[in-house]
This record gives C-alpha cells, sequence and structure tokens, in this order.
C-alpha cells in the first residue's frame, strides 16, 4: 500500500538546470541539517531537459558495484520515466563516510533516491495540470507522459520543463508498493557497460592534459621511518628528469615520461632512519603478541545469560583458535590521480571511495578554501576499501603545487602493495560448553588491532564530523569503539544459544592498517563457522541441521540456509573425490550462506570445484547486479582463503607483486550459483556480504576431505601434507 513520506525543505529543492534549458531538482543524502534553503547544498540532482532526455546524477564512486544503474533506478522507478531516456552522469559532492559499507542502496539510495523521483513525477503531473486547467487528481504518469485520464490528453515529460520549474516542492508524497514496482527487482543491464567495453570510460589514468608531466614517489622501507639523506642530486640529471624532492610521505621523482621516471627510481638511493621501537612490526613479534593476549585479560561487548558460570561447571567444553593473516587489497586499478594546482583552484582527477576527504585533503595542503577546490570523480578498478585513504592524492597535490604544473601519479603494483592500508591479522579463541550434547555456552575472545581508531581515524580525521573527532579522543569512548569495531561480525552472531560472551582485545602496531572487503566480518564469520562445524563434530551432528537447531524455523537465517542446502545437494552423491563444505554469515544487513565442493589433489592443492550461494538481502533492485556482486566477493575471498598472505618482517612489507602476493586466476575461478530469496524487507548490502561465509565454508570442506582441521588461513598444501 503506498505510504505518504513527509519532504523537509533542508533535503529537497528546485535547482537550476545543469544541462542547460530544463527542469531540475536537487536534494542531499545526508541528514538535513539547520542551514537555511539558501545554504542549501545538494549532492544529486534530477534534471529533465526539453529533448525528453532525464539526466540523473549519482553521488557514490561507481567501482564495479553497478550504483550506476541500481542508484537511477530508484529515481526512475518512482518518476515513471522511460528508462531509456536515462543518462547517468557523475558528481563528486559526497558525505565524509564516502562509497563503502555496503551502504548505497541500504543507506543512502532506498528511500531519498525514490523521494526525489516522486517528487519530480509530482511536479510534472502539477504543471500538466495547470496547462490544461484539470485537476491533479484526474492526472497520471507513466513511461516519461503525464496523462489526463477523461479527456485523453497527454504530454511528455520534455515538453512539461517550462511549467514544472515553476512548481513547488510539495509537502508530501507517495511511494509505490513494491507490487507496483515495473524496475526495480527486474534484471537491467549496467548503464556503464558498453563504454567500458569499448574503452570510453573515464579512468584517471585515462585523463591527459596541456603541459602535464608525471610522477612517482619512493616512499619509506620501514614503517615510521624518516628521510636522511639520498642521491637526488644526480637522479636529478637522468634524460627526462624534471625534478627530485621531499615531500611529507617520502621522495617525489617528476619527469616527462613514465619511463623515464621508472629507470631514475631504480638509480635513487635513500638512506632511511628506522623506527627506534617499532610497534609489532613484525609478523613474527605481532604473532606472538596475538597468542599472548588471547589468553589473558579482555573486554566484555556483549553478554547473554551466564556463560562464565556454566563453563566454569562444565565437564565438557571443546576449544579452538583460529588465526587469519594480513591481507591488502590488490585492486586490479593501483591508486593514481591526475593533479593540476594553480594559485587560486585545484583541479583533481581521482578514482576515491571518499571524495570529501580528498577535497579537504587538498584544501590543507595547497591553503585553498574548499570551494576552489574541483574534484572530478572518475571509475574506479576495484576500491575494496583501499581508495578510502586518498594519500596518494594528497601526495599529488603536493608535487603539483611546488612543480606547478599538472601531474600524473602512478602507484607501481609494487608500491601498491607494499605501500597500502591491509587489514589486520587477527586471532580468535572460541570455547563452547557441550554438557548434555548441545551448545550451553558460546564464547569468543578476538584480538586484533582496530584500523578505525588508528591509522584509518588520521587518514579521515580532517573530516569527522566535529563531536565525533572529538569523541573518539575520549579514552573510555576510543576503547569501546575500538571493542566494537574488532568485535563486528561476532557481537551479532544469530544462533540463539541461551549464554553467549563476546570479548576484544585491541592491541597497537606500526603497520598501516585499513578496511579490507566485509572489514571484521571476513575474520569473525571464519572463526564463526569453522567452529560451529567442529562442535557439530564433537556432537555428532549434520553441521547444518545444529545450525538450523539454534534458529527460529521461519527466520530469515534458517530460509537462506535451508535454501543453499537445496540447492546445492547437500548430502546427496558428489562426483568422486568430491566434497563440500557449509557457512552462513549476516553483515551489512544481509544473510548469505554458501556450499563450497571442493577435491584435494595428490599435491595437497585445494581445488574449489562450485560455490553454491543463497542470499538474503531483502527487497531487491537490479538482481543482475546482485549476482554479480555475490560472484566477485566470492572470487575475492577465495583468495584469501587458499592464496595470498600478506607478511611484515623488520618493517617491510614482504610481498609486492602477483608473483608472490597471488590472487585467483581464471582457469582457478569456481562455477558460482547465486540464488535470491525474495521478500519484502528493507534492503541490505551486497558489495560485501557474499566474502566472509567463502573461507568456512571451503575450510570445512577440507575437513570433510581430509580429516584435517583448518584454523589458519591461507590453505596451502603443506598444511594438509
Amino acid at each position: 500500500m503506498a505510504k505518504d513520506h513527509t519532504i523537509s525543505r533542508r533535503e529537497f529543492i528546485k535547482v537550476t538546470s545543469i544541462l542547460g534549458s530544463g527542469f531540475a531538482i536537487g536534494f542531499n543524502s545526508l541528514v538535513a541539517s539547520k542551514q537555511q534553503t539558501s545554504n542549501f547544498s545538494p549532492d544529486t540532482f534530477i534534471n529533465v531537459l526539453s529533448d525528453e532526455t532525464i539526466v540523473l546524477s549519482v553521488a557514490k564512486a561507481e567501482m564495479g558495484q553497478g550504483i550506476w544503474t541500481s542508484l537511477p533506478m530508484l529515481i526512475a522507478e518512482e518518476m515513471e520515466a522511460n528508462w531509456d531516456n536515462i543518462k547517468v552522469k557523475q558528481t563528486s559532492k559526497d558525505s565524509f563516510m564516502g562509497t563503502g559499507g555496503s551502504m548505497s542502496i541500504k543507506g543512502y539510495g532506498w528511500e531519498k533516491m525514490r523521494k526525489s523521483g516522486a517528487i519530480a513525477k509530482y511536479m510534472l503531473i502539477e504543471a500538466a495540470a495547470l496547462k490544461w486547467k484539470v485537476s491533479p487528481l484526474e492526472c497520471d504518469a507513466k513511461n516519461s507522459e503525464v496523462m489526463h485520464k477523461l479527456s485523453g490528453k497527454k504530454a511528455s515529460y520534455g515538453s512539461l520543463v517550462k511549467e514544472a520549474s515553476k512548481i513547488k516542492i510539495p509537502r508530501k508524497v507517495k511511494l509505490k508498493d513494491p507490487s507496483h514496482f515495473s524496475l526495480l527487482g527486474k534484471d537491467m543491464l549496467r548503464t556503464d557497460s558498453k563504454m567500458k567495453v569499448d574503452g570510453s570510460a573515464l579512468f584517471a589514468m585515462d585523463v591527459n592534459l596541456k603541459g602535464m608531466l608525471y610522477a612517482m614517489v619512493e616512499r619509506p622501507k620501514y614503517f615510521g621511518s624518516t628521510f636522511k639523506n639520498s642521491n637526488a642530486d644526480l637522479i636529478k640529471k637522468e634524460p627526462g628528469i624534471i625534478d627530485v624532492f621531499n615531500i611529507p610521505s617520502g621522495v617525489a621523482v617528476v619527469g616527462k615520461n613514465m619511463w623515464s621516471i621508472i629507470k631514475a627510481r631504480n638509480l635513487l638511493q635513500i638512506d632511511w632512519e628506522k623506527k627506534k621501537n617499532p610497534v609489532n612490526a613484525d609478523s613474527n613479534i605481532y604473532k606472538r603478541q596475538l597468542f599472548d593476549l588471547v589468553d589473558g585479560k579482555s573486554s566484555t561487548v556483549k553478554k547473554k545469560g551466564k556463560p562464565s558460570k556454566f563453563l566454569s561447571k562444565s565437564k565438557n567444553t571443546f576449544e579452538a583458535k583460529y588465526y587469519l593473516p594480513f591481507q591488502t587489497h590488490a585492486a586490479m586499478e593501483p591508486c593514481n590521480c591526475v593533479v593540476n594546482v594553480s594559485k587560486k583552484t585545484c583541479e583533481i582527477w581521482a578514482g576515491t571511495q571518499n571524495p570529501s576527504n580528498a577535497i579537504s585533503r587538498a584544501a590543507n595542503v595547497t591553503g585553498l578554501d574548499d570551494d576552489k577546490i574541483k574534484l572530478n570523480l572518475t571509475f574506479l578498478g576495484g576500491g575494496f576499501g583501499r581508495k578510502s585513504f586518498n594519500d596518494f592524492i594528497e601526495d599529488a597535490v603536493h608535487i603539483s603545487k611546488k612543480i606547478k604544473s599538472p601531474i600524473k601519479l602512478i602507484f607501481s603494483r609494487e608500491d601498491d602493495i607494499k605501500h597500502g592500508f591491509a587489514r589486520p591479522a587477527s586471532i580468535h579463541k572460541l570455547t563452547a560448553d557441550l554438557d548434555g550434547g548441545d551448545i550451553n555456552v558460546w564464547k569468543h575472545v578476538v584480538v586484533s588491532p582496530d584500523p578505525l581508531t588508528g591509522n584509518a581515524l588520521n587518514e579521515y580525521g580532517a573530516d569527522l564530523p566535529g563531536i565525533a573527532k572529538w569523541a573518539v579522543n575520549i579514552g573510555v569512548v576510543k576503547n569501546k569503539l575500538r571493542n566494537t569495531m574488532v568485535a563486528d561480525g561476532a557481537s551479532e552472531i544469530p544462533y540463539n544459544f541461551h549464554n553467549k560472551l563476546i570479548k576484544a582485545s585491541p592491541f597497537e602496531t606500526d603497520v598501516p592498517l585499513g578496511f579490507w572487503r566485509a572489514v571484521f566480518n571476513s575474520q569473525n564469520a571464519f572463526a564463526n563457522e569453522c567452529f560451529i562445524d567442529e562442535l557439530a563434530d564433537q556432537l555428532k551432528i549434520d553441521p547444518i541441521q545444529l545450525r538450523l537447531n539454534h534458529l527460529n524455523n521461519n527466520s530469515r537465517s534458517s530460509i537462506v540456509i535451508r535454501k543453499a542446502a537445496k540447492e546445492s545437494g547437500w548430502k546427496s552423491k558428489l562426483p568422486k573425490g568430491h566434497f563440500q563444505g557449509f557457512a552462513y554469515h549476516h553483515s551489512f544487513g544481509t544473510h548469505v550462506a554458501q556450499v563450497a565442493e571442493i577435491s584435494i589433489d595428490s599435491s595437497n592443492q585445494v581445488k574449489v570445484h562450485k560455490v553454491v550461494s543463497a542470499v538474503d538481502c531483502g527487497q531487491t533492485v537490479n538482481p543482475m547486479t546482485i549476482r554479480a556482486q555475490i560472484q566477485g566477493s566470492i572470487i575475492f575471498g577465495l583468495g584469501a582463503t587458499i592464496k595470498s598472505e600478506m607478511t611484515v618482517k623488520n618493517g617491510r612489507v614482504n610481498e609486492g607483486n602477483f608473483d608472490d602476493y597471488q590472487v585467483i586466476r581464471m582457469d582457478e575461478t569456481p562455477e558460482v550459483y547465486v540464488h535470491i530469496i525474495e521478500n519484502q524487507e528493507g534492503p541490505g548490502g551486497v558489495g560485501e556480504p557474499g566474502l566472509p561465509p567463502i573461507a568456512p565454508a571451503i575450510a570445512n570442506a577440507v575437513f570433510a576431505a581430509s580429516g584435517k582441521r583448518i584454523r589458519k588461513l591461507p590453505i596451502l598444501s603443506k598444511d594438509l601434507s
């Protein structure tokens, strides 16, 4: 049933057409501020042109997740727009959180963008009614036309732009009942596909400006080290080199072309002063810290029942520890950008997940006001959290300011892997009381540094709202925030255990940390789902049945688990040498269950043949995108499960390219089947929830195949010998 939605004048406003003659409204994705309407700054626009084109802007970064299609679909659905007339325009203004956390639909688009489409339709209907001197209640809209039911008159949206621009923003609009959707929930081809196939899609590396120079930065070899001296004066004399100089992050090498810079950089010698007392900046030292802390004191994050009392009296406890290593992002496109700093302005071309932060960092470096910084947000060749950090953009701003020319800065693959912001390595100690043949107590202790209040806070700090910036510097607030962050994916485990205790023990490290796809859900899901499989083995019960025993029969969790079991043929006969493993996890508002089918060859290499995934993300926008995102998450997580691991020695990342930080190749990619549960629940995210279950599903399959429990990642052949 359609429902009235109140409209705030601080959220929506008529604006001047951004593309010439037309009718336009602007709105902001943030919560309405107390600013006056005259100061209102929209970040998203609907622009209807007289030639029938409808331009819908997107403020979120398009990095392969399909929001150039799904966000406009939300507007077009409520606007009753002809999809063939839709064009998409990228804007750069966004909230300080940027694009991440699987929030583009769930937290940003679902209501606000639908409201905006409904407003545009209302105003166009009002304009037609005024033109025809009839009641707007007698009019309707469909396929970019307004119709008068009684007279049969019709008017295209394009013909109404002049009249619509005079109509006031309504105080209330009705949003469609989902049963009346004509676009949402249907497979739609992506609006950015053709341009990415034919090469016309703009990435930052494609931008070329008159007089542009190129740059790379040689960063410190060791975490926390400082510059002492270099042979920069000699390098400046190399062919094609314009200048070599220090910037805050390292030594910049500027030249006429990339090949000259690469050759000169290989000759560059820098003496770095190592940090005197590095903090857990070596994988072995770091790992010892993990194992020391996991048996020590920790802070309670969540408690239910009397877990400590039951554990103290238990005669049948079971305990396991799980270790996960550092992971880096290794996006297909290394960090890069183009920057042109002049005396009065600074213009940036970059693929960034955090535009607001990029602007504020550029303003800090140049001394210019934010409104003098223009950011052109390009497509991203993968982000996964790495491009929330705008260190590479700040570097380019420093260089362009110094050299007084446009600069294209490019990370090499080695720069990208060695100087990123890694997912922290973590350890998880889980304990259960199994008295009476059931799980009476579930205890999970998580030990890991927290990227948010460490490196990430330094990266985001300039853009945090004032109260948040103040709060995270208060000890008790900071500690609670850290514990909550580290336990994400552990504290909200959906199984109905009568007694639960979730604890956390964060600590410090000099290893630069950041947000990796699914954040702590990737680690905590592995521990949770491997442990419950081990408990099923202890209790001699089917692992899926044990999970279902601790869930409400009609819960979304149960439904998605049963769907995955059914579609994968759980317990049915498999090809010789093939074995299955199961895992389920709820994150970012979405339930995902996966069954992995694997084999182990004579050299103890794990081969994943098939993954069947059931997903309940609530109401769907574009099922094609959902399937693609789940498939991509599985492949991304598969690499971290059986191949990749970032290691650190004496304050340096050891890995540097795809030869030693391996990812899944095309011939190693399994068949992936995605089954979407249809319901009317609120939308969840889909960019990240497909990742957490894949590692435990594979690990549990390995146990079924070999009888060996996997308690560390990645799963290598030596672990199975």
